[in-house]
């Protein structure tokens, strides 16, 4: 056999024990962002956009800022429409904390699993707000054969 028979990556005991430790280091490294849930209004079928759309709900969870040097992204444009700011950060959240925050929320957006693209976070320490256009799931890549955290872009 090419592996130890002796080791198994997916005991539920070590594999809770790595998902204490990251909670524990985001509620040490992390900052308190606040998430901001889409909530589809009315949306147009043929090309598959919102027209309208809100954010109703706010909820207060600690995410850690993988930027440590600044904004990644292509910085400030200056065109001829006027300054468009590019900045992008990518936040790293718990998936144990999104959990608990569905479903001790009561909030209407229950039926999500995960983050969804288009979902806004609030960043108070900057007084910033970025949109959520990926959603990173499998990242650190089944260290222990689980996803502990998701990686907001």
């Amino acid at each position: 056999m090419p592996t130890n028979v002796f080791f198994n990556h997916a005991v539920n005991t070590e594999q809770h024990l790595y998902e204490d430790i990251v909670v524990e280091s985001l509620r040490m490294y992390g900052h308190e962002c606040y998430y901001l849930p889409r909530q589809v209004i009315e949306e147009d079928t043929i090309l598959g956009e919102d027209i309208q759309s809100t954010f109703g709900d706010a909820y207060a969870v600690e995410m850690y800022i993988q930027n440590v040097e600044g904004f990644e992204g292509e910085g400030d444009l200056f065109s001829k429409f006027g300054v468009q700011v590019r900045d992008q950060a990518t936040f790293v959240l718990a998936k144990r904390r999104w959990e608990d925050m569905v479903l001790t929320s009561g909030g209407t957006f229950t039926q999500n699993t995960r983050p969804s693209e288009g979902d806004l976070i609030y960043f108070p320490r900057i007084q910033k707000l970025f949109e959520i256009n990926f959603v990173d799931h499998d990242d650190p890549f089944y260290q222990v054969d689980n996803l502990p955290v998701f990686k907001l872009y």
